[in-house]
């Protein structure tokens, strides 16, 4: 996320990273997505449906390349149609286990090194 100046303004670190991700919310069955990218606060992912800002949700990360399965709440925070028809959606963890968030931080770090 850039500020008027073009400078990014993220506090952790973002690597792209493609992995399944599920997504519950009260109002609608579970959503199965794709994962664009990661970061240690949150995630962007591509979905089939709009699920609407500031909607809160339950989420699934399921990193296969790390035989990780990591719960999380968030709030989506951004939605953008893409020309496809399909959506890009940003969310921001609202609530993670520390131990989880960690492991995610080390995953992008290690990423971020092979790029």
């Amino acid at each position: 996320m850039a500020d008027s100046n073009g400078e990014d303004r993220r506090v952790f670190p973002r690597v792209a990273l493609r992995f399944d991700v599920s997504i519950d919310t009260e109002d609608m069955p579970v959503l199965p997505v794709r994962a664009l990218n990661l970061s240690a606060s949150g995630i962007y992912c591509e979905s089939s449906m709009s699920i609407g800002e500031l909607k809160r949700v339950q989420l699934v990360l399921k990193i296969e390349d790390w035989d990780l399965e990591i719960k999380a709440r968030a709030v989506v925070i951004r939605e953008e149609e893409f020309p496809d028809g399909n959506y890009g959606i940003g969310m921001f963890f609202t609530s993670i286990p520390d131990d989880d968030r960690a492991t995610i931080a080390e995953l992008v770090a290690t990423r971020k090194g092979k790029a």
